[in-house]
């Protein structure tokens, strides 16, 4: 939305200050009104999913494509392709001789893999393209990532698919990068500064509305949507249930490995009912969180701290 926009918004009548309160409305009030008028209105500008990202999430290993089919997808960015070259090659693959080839790097990877690789980094992108607040859209996305990877390990240890897991965990919270974004360009619009504790708030506030409008506007698998939307009240998400509540503990994991990494912490995660809910038992937790220095490093590799 442009400055243009903006201004006309704030000078419509339901948005004149003395029409709502004898006060006047501090920055953070101000925005939020402007947000919630362009949600009435469908004018919020939802990010583009890249085209590589696109074709990846709608071939996947359900559809028909071979390896070959793949990387040729994958050769249209080149620094993806570079990206997973150099996966593959890494010292964490051990492979026997140099990968120089595409084909060669996912059949050595295995489709699956290099399929999330080249979703993640052709969205990545654009999800830390938020100009003057980098740091923060960093933080966030560095959390989902951490969310994917804990989605994929725990859908391993329970033989479930775990393509679906990943990406499930991966865009859980997208409304909350995406809302990150729209709010800052609404504040520059209309020349109001924002602390960080607004942006939390406003963050918190209408990122699950906002995360169900992209996902749609995606046109990505349901699970997906009824992730972005229940995995906080996994019992009630239907078909889509196992994969919402995969995603609540992945969260929970990504904020151990992330946040709080304490034995408090830890016994609190494998005593809450989502962990049990999945049929995970105390014995379970040993090898689960053997797998944290892993996820880590995988982490580290898409996303430095």
């Amino acid at each position: 939305m442009d400055a243009v926009a903006v201004k006309r918004i704030m000078q419509h009548p339901s948005n004149n200050q003395a029409s709502i309160a004898p006060r006047e409305l501090d920055n953070c009030e101000i925005v939020h009104g402007l947000m919630e008028r362009c949600l009435a209105g469908d004018s919020l500008a939802v990010p583009v999913l890249p085209e590589v990202a696109v074709r990846v999430v709608r071939a996947g290993p359900g559809g028909s494509i071979n390896a070959q089919q793949l990387a040729d997808i994958i050769k249209a960015d080149p620094a993806l392709t570079m990206y997973v070259l150099r996966i593959a090659n890494s010292a964490a693959k051990k492979p026997a001789s140099a990968i120089v080839a595409l084909p060669h790097a996912v059949a050595w990877l295995g489709f699956e893999e290099v399929a999330n690789i080249a979703f993640t980094v052709a969205l990545q992108g654009k999800m830390l393209d938020v100009k003057g607040q980098q740091h923060k859209a960093r933080r966030l996305w560095r959390h989902s990532l951490a969310s994917a990877l804990w989605a994929r390990q725990l859908a391993h240890m329970l033989a479930k698919q775990t393509d679906m897991c990943y990406l499930c965990g991966l865009l859980h919270n997208i409304g909350k990068v995406v809302t990150l974004g729209a709010v800052h360009d609404l504040a520059q619009c209309a020349g109001r500064k924002l602390a960080s504790e607004d942006y939390d708030r406003l963050i918190e506030t209408f990122h699950r509305h906002i995360g169900a409008r992209v996902v749609t506007r995606w046109a990505l698998p349901s699970p997906i949507l009824t992730v972005t939307s229940q995995w906080e009240a996994y019992a009630a998400a239907g078909p889509a249930r196992f994969e919402s509540n995969v995603v609540n503990v992945a969260h929970s994991l990504a904020n151990f490995t992330l946040l709080e990494s304490t034995p408090l912490a830890r016994d609190l995660l494998v005593t809450d009912a989502a962990y049990r809910d999945l049929g995970l038992t105390d014995a379970d937790a040993e090898p689960l969180f053997e797998s944290a220095a892993g996820i880590v490093a995988e982490l580290d590799r898409y996303l430095a701290p």
